[in-house]
Protein backbone atom coordinates (compact mmCIF):
# COMPACT_ATOMS: atom_id res chain seq x y z
CA UNK A 1 0.00 0.00 0.00
CA UNK A 2 2.82 2.37 0.83
CA UNK A 3 4.48 1.64 -2.50
CA UNK A 4 1.25 2.35 -4.39
CA UNK A 5 0.68 5.59 -2.48
CA UNK A 6 4.23 6.76 -3.16
CA UNK A 7 3.86 5.83 -6.85
CA UNK A 8 0.59 7.77 -7.11
CA UNK A 9 2.12 10.86 -5.52
CA UNK A 10 5.12 10.63 -7.84
CA UNK A 11 2.88 10.37 -10.94
CA UNK A 12 0.76 13.32 -9.78
CA UNK A 13 3.89 15.38 -9.09
CA UNK A 14 5.26 14.48 -12.53
CA UNK A 15 2.05 15.62 -14.29
CA UNK A 16 1.95 18.93 -12.43
CA UNK A 17 5.65 19.53 -13.13
CA UNK A 18 5.00 18.74 -16.81
CA UNK A 19 2.24 21.32 -17.01
CA UNK A 20 4.52 23.94 -15.52
CA UNK A 21 7.47 23.11 -17.76
CA UNK A 22 5.55 22.81 -21.03
CA UNK A 23 3.47 25.96 -20.61
CA UNK A 24 4.66 28.12 -17.69
CA UNK A 25 2.90 31.25 -18.78
CA UNK A 26 -0.45 29.55 -19.30
CA UNK A 27 -0.23 27.77 -15.95
CA UNK A 28 0.76 30.98 -14.17
CA UNK A 29 -2.19 32.75 -15.76
CA UNK A 30 -4.40 29.83 -14.72
CA UNK A 31 -3.36 30.30 -11.10
CA UNK A 32 -3.33 34.09 -11.25
CA UNK A 33 -5.81 35.43 -13.84
CA UNK A 34 -4.85 38.72 -15.45
CA UNK A 35 -6.70 41.68 -13.97
CA UNK A 36 -9.37 43.39 -16.04
CA UNK A 37 -7.30 46.57 -16.15
CA UNK A 38 -4.49 44.69 -17.89
CA UNK A 39 -4.91 44.40 -21.64
CA UNK A 40 -4.35 40.81 -22.76
CA UNK A 41 -5.02 41.44 -26.45
CA UNK A 42 -3.29 43.39 -29.20
CA UNK A 43 -5.93 46.14 -29.28
CA UNK A 44 -7.75 48.09 -26.58
CA UNK A 45 -10.72 50.41 -27.09
CA UNK A 46 -11.14 53.48 -24.88
CA UNK A 47 -14.46 55.36 -24.89
CA UNK A 48 -15.76 58.42 -23.01
CA UNK A 49 -18.23 57.68 -20.25
CA UNK A 50 -21.70 58.72 -21.36
CA UNK A 51 -22.52 62.23 -20.14
CA UNK A 52 -18.97 62.97 -18.99
CA UNK A 53 -18.75 65.97 -21.31
CA UNK A 54 -21.74 67.74 -19.76
CA UNK A 55 -19.68 69.11 -16.86
CA UNK A 56 -17.08 68.27 -14.19
CA UNK A 57 -17.85 65.49 -11.75
CA UNK A 58 -16.96 62.24 -13.50
CA UNK A 59 -13.30 62.68 -12.49
CA UNK A 60 -14.36 62.29 -8.84
CA UNK A 61 -15.93 58.86 -9.36
CA UNK A 62 -14.15 55.50 -9.07
CA UNK A 63 -14.63 54.75 -12.77
CA UNK A 64 -13.41 58.15 -13.99
CA UNK A 65 -14.41 59.84 -17.25
CA UNK A 66 -13.11 57.21 -19.70
CA UNK A 67 -13.80 53.50 -19.98
CA UNK A 68 -11.37 52.13 -19.02
CA UNK A 69 -9.88 55.15 -17.29
CA UNK A 70 -6.52 53.45 -16.69
CA UNK A 71 -5.25 50.68 -18.95
CA UNK A 72 -2.00 48.70 -19.08
CA UNK A 73 -0.76 47.32 -22.41
CA UNK A 74 2.42 45.97 -23.99
CA UNK A 75 4.51 47.96 -26.45
CA UNK A 76 3.16 47.46 -29.96
CA UNK A 77 -0.48 47.31 -28.87
CA UNK A 78 -3.13 49.23 -30.82
CA UNK A 79 -5.15 51.74 -28.80
CA UNK A 80 -8.50 52.68 -30.34
CA UNK A 81 -10.10 55.89 -29.07
CA UNK A 82 -13.78 55.64 -30.00
CA UNK A 83 -16.19 58.52 -29.43
CA UNK A 84 -19.37 56.70 -28.44
CA UNK A 85 -20.79 59.83 -26.81
CA UNK A 86 -23.23 62.26 -28.43
CA UNK A 87 -20.86 65.27 -28.26
CA UNK A 88 -17.40 66.00 -29.66
CA UNK A 89 -14.31 64.80 -27.79
CA UNK A 90 -10.54 64.75 -28.23
CA UNK A 91 -7.96 62.26 -26.99
CA UNK A 92 -4.72 64.17 -26.45
CA UNK A 93 -1.58 63.00 -24.66
CA UNK A 94 -0.42 65.14 -21.75
CA UNK A 95 -2.39 67.03 -19.12
CA UNK A 96 -4.17 70.41 -19.15
CA UNK A 97 -1.34 72.02 -17.14
CA UNK A 98 1.40 70.99 -19.59
CA UNK A 99 3.02 73.63 -21.80
CA UNK A 100 3.30 71.17 -24.67
CA UNK A 101 0.61 68.57 -25.33
CA UNK A 102 -0.05 65.96 -27.99
CA UNK A 103 3.55 64.77 -28.28
CA UNK A 104 2.54 61.10 -28.26
CA UNK A 105 -0.89 61.32 -29.88
CA UNK A 106 -3.65 63.81 -30.63
CA UNK A 107 -6.92 62.72 -32.19
CA UNK A 108 -8.14 66.22 -32.96
CA UNK A 109 -11.88 66.81 -32.61
CA UNK A 110 -13.75 63.52 -32.99
CA UNK A 111 -17.37 63.71 -34.04
CA UNK A 112 -19.81 61.30 -32.36
CA UNK A 113 -19.43 57.84 -33.87
CA UNK A 114 -15.86 58.36 -35.12
CA UNK A 115 -12.60 56.91 -33.79
CA UNK A 116 -8.83 57.42 -33.73
CA UNK A 117 -6.06 54.81 -33.52
CA UNK A 118 -2.62 54.99 -31.90
CA UNK A 119 0.06 52.32 -31.65
CA UNK A 120 1.87 52.31 -28.29
CA UNK A 121 5.54 52.12 -29.31
CA UNK A 122 7.29 53.75 -26.34
CA UNK A 123 7.40 52.21 -22.85
CA UNK A 124 6.18 54.44 -20.03
CA UNK A 125 3.14 55.99 -18.38
CA UNK A 126 1.19 58.40 -20.57
CA UNK A 127 -1.49 60.73 -19.26
CA UNK A 128 -4.13 61.96 -21.69
CA UNK A 129 -7.16 64.23 -21.56
CA UNK A 130 -9.97 65.78 -23.58
CA UNK A 131 -9.08 69.31 -24.75
CA UNK A 132 -12.77 70.23 -25.11
CA UNK A 133 -13.69 68.86 -21.68
CA UNK A 134 -10.35 69.06 -19.82
CA UNK A 135 -11.64 67.53 -16.58
CA UNK A 136 -11.77 64.24 -18.50
CA UNK A 137 -8.36 62.65 -17.91
CA UNK A 138 -6.99 59.10 -18.11
CA UNK A 139 -3.75 57.10 -18.10
CA UNK A 140 -2.18 54.54 -20.44
CA UNK A 141 0.67 52.41 -19.05
CA UNK A 142 2.85 50.79 -21.72
CA UNK A 143 5.10 47.91 -20.61
CA UNK A 144 7.85 46.14 -22.49
CA UNK A 145 6.52 42.84 -23.79
CA UNK A 146 9.76 41.79 -25.52
CA UNK A 147 9.16 39.34 -28.36
CA UNK A 148 6.13 37.81 -26.67
CA UNK A 149 2.49 38.44 -27.46
CA UNK A 150 0.01 39.39 -24.76
CA UNK A 151 -1.16 35.83 -24.21
CA UNK A 152 2.46 34.60 -23.97
CA UNK A 153 3.64 37.24 -21.47
CA UNK A 154 4.18 35.93 -17.95
CA UNK A 155 2.32 37.83 -15.25
CA UNK A 156 3.36 35.82 -12.16
CA UNK A 157 6.54 33.84 -12.68
CA UNK A 158 8.04 33.46 -9.23
CA UNK A 159 6.71 29.92 -8.76
CA UNK A 160 7.67 28.91 -12.31
CA UNK A 161 11.27 30.07 -12.00
CA UNK A 162 11.83 28.34 -8.67
CA UNK A 163 10.27 25.02 -9.69
CA UNK A 164 12.93 22.43 -10.67
CA UNK A 165 12.32 20.67 -13.97
CA UNK A 166 13.02 16.93 -14.02
CA UNK A 167 13.99 14.88 -17.05
CA UNK A 168 10.89 12.69 -16.65
CA UNK A 169 8.75 15.68 -17.66
CA UNK A 170 9.86 15.45 -21.30
CA UNK A 171 8.63 11.89 -21.60
CA UNK A 172 5.31 12.51 -19.85
CA UNK A 173 2.43 13.30 -22.29
CA UNK A 174 0.79 16.57 -21.36
CA UNK A 175 -2.52 17.83 -22.74
CA UNK A 176 -1.74 21.50 -23.16
CA UNK A 177 -5.03 22.08 -25.00
CA UNK A 178 -6.98 21.42 -21.81
CA UNK A 179 -4.95 24.00 -19.90
CA UNK A 180 -5.48 26.60 -22.64
CA UNK A 181 -9.23 25.93 -22.59
CA UNK A 182 -9.29 26.55 -18.85
CA UNK A 183 -7.35 29.79 -19.32
CA UNK A 184 -9.82 30.90 -22.00
CA UNK A 185 -12.74 30.20 -19.66
CA UNK A 186 -11.10 32.18 -16.86
CA UNK A 187 -10.44 35.15 -19.16
CA UNK A 188 -14.15 35.32 -19.97
CA UNK A 189 -15.12 35.78 -16.34
CA UNK A 190 -16.37 39.28 -15.61
CA UNK A 191 -14.02 40.85 -13.10
CA UNK A 192 -14.52 43.75 -10.73
CA UNK A 193 -13.85 47.23 -12.18
CA UNK A 194 -10.57 48.85 -11.27
CA UNK A 195 -10.61 52.00 -9.19
CA UNK A 196 -8.85 54.61 -11.26
CA UNK A 197 -6.04 56.57 -9.63
CA UNK A 198 -6.97 59.99 -8.41
CA UNK A 199 -6.36 62.49 -11.18
CA UNK A 200 -5.56 66.13 -10.86
CA UNK A 201 -8.06 68.03 -8.77
CA UNK A 202 -7.94 70.91 -11.15
CA UNK A 203 -11.47 71.53 -12.41
CA UNK A 204 -10.63 73.22 -15.67
CA UNK A 205 -8.08 72.94 -18.42
CA UNK A 206 -4.82 74.72 -19.02
CA UNK A 207 -4.60 78.26 -20.35
CA UNK A 208 -2.60 77.21 -23.39
CA UNK A 209 -2.38 80.56 -25.17
CA UNK A 210 -1.64 82.57 -22.02
CA UNK A 211 0.97 80.02 -20.88
CA UNK A 212 2.74 80.17 -24.24
CA UNK A 213 2.51 83.97 -24.26
CA UNK A 214 3.96 84.59 -20.81
CA UNK A 215 6.35 81.65 -20.81
CA UNK A 216 5.11 79.69 -17.79
CA UNK A 217 1.92 78.57 -16.09
CA UNK A 218 3.30 80.24 -12.94
CA UNK A 219 3.24 83.67 -14.58
CA UNK A 220 0.98 86.15 -12.67
CA UNK A 221 -1.28 86.64 -15.70
CA UNK A 222 -1.86 82.90 -16.06
CA UNK A 223 -2.46 82.48 -12.34
CA UNK A 224 -5.04 85.28 -12.42
CA UNK A 225 -6.94 83.52 -15.20
CA UNK A 226 -6.88 80.23 -13.27
CA UNK A 227 -8.11 81.86 -10.06
CA UNK A 228 -10.99 83.60 -11.82
CA UNK A 229 -11.98 80.37 -13.50
CA UNK A 230 -11.73 78.18 -10.38
CA UNK A 231 -12.92 80.63 -7.70
CA UNK A 232 -15.62 82.56 -9.55
CA UNK A 233 -16.81 80.79 -12.69
CA UNK A 234 -16.63 77.10 -11.73
CA UNK A 235 -18.38 77.71 -8.40
CA UNK A 236 -21.59 78.95 -10.03
CA UNK A 237 -24.08 77.29 -12.37
CA UNK A 238 -23.98 80.03 -15.00
CA UNK A 239 -20.17 80.18 -14.85
CA UNK A 240 -19.85 76.40 -15.29
CA UNK A 241 -22.23 76.48 -18.25
CA UNK A 242 -20.21 79.28 -19.83
CA UNK A 243 -16.92 77.43 -19.33
CA UNK A 244 -18.30 74.27 -20.95
CA UNK A 245 -19.31 76.21 -24.07
CA UNK A 246 -16.12 78.27 -24.03
CA UNK A 247 -13.84 75.22 -23.71
CA UNK A 248 -15.46 73.53 -26.69
CA UNK A 249 -14.55 76.50 -28.88
CA UNK A 250 -11.27 77.47 -27.18
CA UNK A 251 -9.56 74.08 -27.33
CA UNK A 252 -10.41 73.68 -31.01
CA UNK A 253 -7.83 76.33 -31.96
CA UNK A 254 -5.72 77.23 -28.90
CA UNK A 255 -3.13 74.40 -29.32
CA UNK A 256 -2.29 75.68 -32.80
CA UNK A 257 -1.98 79.31 -31.60
CA UNK A 258 0.27 78.20 -28.73
CA UNK A 259 2.52 76.25 -31.11
CA UNK A 260 2.79 79.25 -33.44
CA UNK A 261 3.81 81.45 -30.51
CA UNK A 262 6.63 79.10 -29.56
CA UNK A 263 7.89 79.01 -33.13
CA UNK A 264 7.54 82.74 -33.91
CA UNK A 265 8.64 85.30 -31.28
CA UNK A 266 7.14 88.19 -33.28
CA UNK A 267 3.74 86.51 -33.33
CA UNK A 268 4.10 85.88 -29.59
CA UNK A 269 4.53 89.62 -28.93
CA UNK A 270 1.51 90.42 -31.09
CA UNK A 271 -0.62 87.99 -29.09
CA UNK A 272 0.71 89.45 -25.83
CA UNK A 273 -0.30 92.95 -26.93
CA UNK A 274 -3.74 91.67 -27.86
CA UNK A 275 -4.26 89.89 -24.54
CA UNK A 276 -3.37 92.85 -22.34
CA UNK A 277 -6.71 94.75 -22.71
CA UNK A 278 -8.70 91.55 -22.11
CA UNK A 279 -6.75 90.74 -18.94
CA UNK A 280 -7.46 94.25 -17.65
CA UNK A 281 -11.21 93.79 -18.08
CA UNK A 282 -11.16 90.35 -16.45
CA UNK A 283 -9.95 91.81 -13.16
CA UNK A 284 -13.56 92.98 -12.70
CA UNK A 285 -14.54 89.33 -12.17
CA UNK A 286 -12.34 89.00 -9.08
CA UNK A 287 -15.03 90.65 -6.95
CA UNK A 288 -17.86 88.37 -8.16
CA UNK A 289 -19.04 85.91 -5.52
CA UNK A 290 -22.74 85.17 -5.96
CA UNK A 291 -24.57 83.73 -8.96
CA UNK A 292 -26.07 87.10 -9.87
CA UNK A 293 -22.73 88.90 -9.57
CA UNK A 294 -20.98 86.37 -11.81
CA UNK A 295 -23.76 86.66 -14.37
CA UNK A 296 -23.92 90.48 -14.30
CA UNK A 297 -20.19 91.16 -14.24
CA UNK A 298 -19.57 88.38 -16.74
CA UNK A 299 -21.93 89.95 -19.27
CA UNK A 300 -20.25 93.31 -18.67
CA UNK A 301 -16.81 91.83 -19.37
CA UNK A 302 -18.09 90.17 -22.53
CA UNK A 303 -19.59 93.47 -23.71
CA UNK A 304 -16.33 95.34 -23.02
CA UNK A 305 -14.27 92.82 -24.95
CA UNK A 306 -16.70 92.81 -27.87
CA UNK A 307 -16.44 96.58 -27.95
CA UNK A 308 -12.62 96.54 -27.89
CA UNK A 309 -11.94 93.65 -30.23
CA UNK A 310 -14.91 93.94 -32.60
CA UNK A 311 -16.60 97.34 -32.18
CA UNK A 312 -13.53 99.59 -32.34
CA UNK A 313 -11.95 97.83 -35.36
CA UNK A 314 -15.30 97.86 -37.18
CA UNK A 315 -15.77 101.56 -36.41
CA UNK A 316 -12.27 102.31 -37.65
CA UNK A 317 -12.85 100.40 -40.88
CA UNK A 318 -16.11 102.25 -41.53
CA UNK A 319 -14.47 105.62 -40.92
CA UNK A 320 -11.59 104.72 -43.20
CA UNK A 321 -13.97 103.76 -45.98
CA UNK A 322 -15.93 107.00 -45.55
CA UNK A 323 -12.72 109.04 -45.52
CA UNK A 324 -11.52 107.34 -48.67
CA UNK A 325 -14.79 108.09 -50.47
CA UNK A 326 -14.61 111.76 -49.53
Amino acid sequence: MKTKAISSIFVLFTIVTGLIAMSPASFADYLHPIHSAYADHHSVTITPVSGSGSGPGCELTDNGCFSPNTVTVYAGSLIIFSNTDNVKHTFTSGSPSDDVIGTEFNSGMLEPGTSFEWTAENVGEFAYFDMIHPWMQGTIIVQDGGDKTHSEKETHTEEVIEEPVKEEVIEEPVKVEEVMKNVAVIEQVVEEPVAAPQESSEEGGGCLIATATYGSELAPQVQMLREIRDNQLMNTESGSAFMTTFNEAYYSFSPYIADMERENPVFKEIVKAGLTPMLSTLTIMESAETESEVLGLGLSVIALNLGMYVGLPAFGIVKAIQFRKN
